[in-house]
């Protein structure tokens, strides 16, 4: 009798431990398919995340449009190298601001970068083609100094672009919701050709800069920067998020 007590116990905890693996893989599968396409590591955020709202009892629509919306944002995210733990901070830290509305204020001022990071960015790109374009100029060109300005001109044309650039996307952005898409678009031109004029303004102020301040460089002076700027606007994109993806 007390052999048979034993064995069904034994049978018991089996069944027990057979049914707690079952569980487990289930819950392995389900995450699988859930967040296909994330890395290990913001597979797992993720999961533990969703998990953390449900011992909060928070609303599971609320909750399963904020997990979408994370999971479509970490996939295009992660391709820069960027972790779930570096977009959203902790999965404690992210649970409390899902809970509390905070995670939709993030969002709104999140959904477009700041106007400097813009103009920061798009001056880069500006900076790397103006050298390029020296560079080739200095190179092919017998007359160097009547082709470019020097590197005032180049700083100068390159911040000024840059703000230009970014206060247009900021605008155009702004508009997007325009019931009436021709006043967009003229909106548009117009800044479009205020930006132009401004710049055009500027290259003929800085060309009262003496020569001899505003020196022009050698075509290897102008390919070195254009590199050295390219790599500094990469490691820039991973830290401030640039959206632009021109390189």
């Amino acid at each position: 009798m007390a052999e048979e007590k034993k064995n069904a116990k034994a049978a018991e905890k089996q069944a027990k431990v057979r049914a707690e693996k079952a569980v487990e893989e289930v819950e392995v599968t389900v995450r699988d398919g859930r967040y296909a396409g994330l890395t290990k590591r913001n597979e797992d955020y993720m999961y533990h995340l969703g998990k953390a709202l449900d011992k909060k009892n928070y609303d599971q629509e609320k909750k399963e449009k904020a997990l979408t919306e994370m999971y479509l944002e970490l996939r295009e995210k992660q391709r820069q190298g960027i972790v779930a733990t570096k977009l959203y901070g902790t999965v404690t830290e992210r649970c409390e601001k899902i809970v509390s509305g905070e995670a939709l204020d993030d969002k709104k001022s999140n959904g477009m970068p700041s106007y400097w990071v813009m103009a920061l960015d798009n001056g880069l790109i500006m900076f790397i083609m103006f050298c390029i374009l020296y560079a080739v100029m200095g190179f092919f060109s017998k007359n160097q100094p009547d082709m470019n300005g020097g590197w005032i001109t180049l700083i100068a044309t390159s911040a000024i672009a840059g703000c230009g650039l970014a206060f247009f996307y900021r605008m155009m952005a702004d508009n997007s919701k325009t019931k009436s898409k021709k006043k967009k678009w003229i909106r548009g031109i117009l800044v479009t050709l205020e930006l132009i004029a401004i710049w055009m303004i500027a290259f003929g102020l800085i060309a009262f800069i003496p020569a001899s301040i505003n020196r022009t460089m050698s075509p290897i002076v102008y390919a070195v920067l254009g590199v050295a700027g390219y790599f500094v606007r990469r490691y820039l994109k991973g830290k401030l998020h640039f959206q632009n993806m021109a390189f």
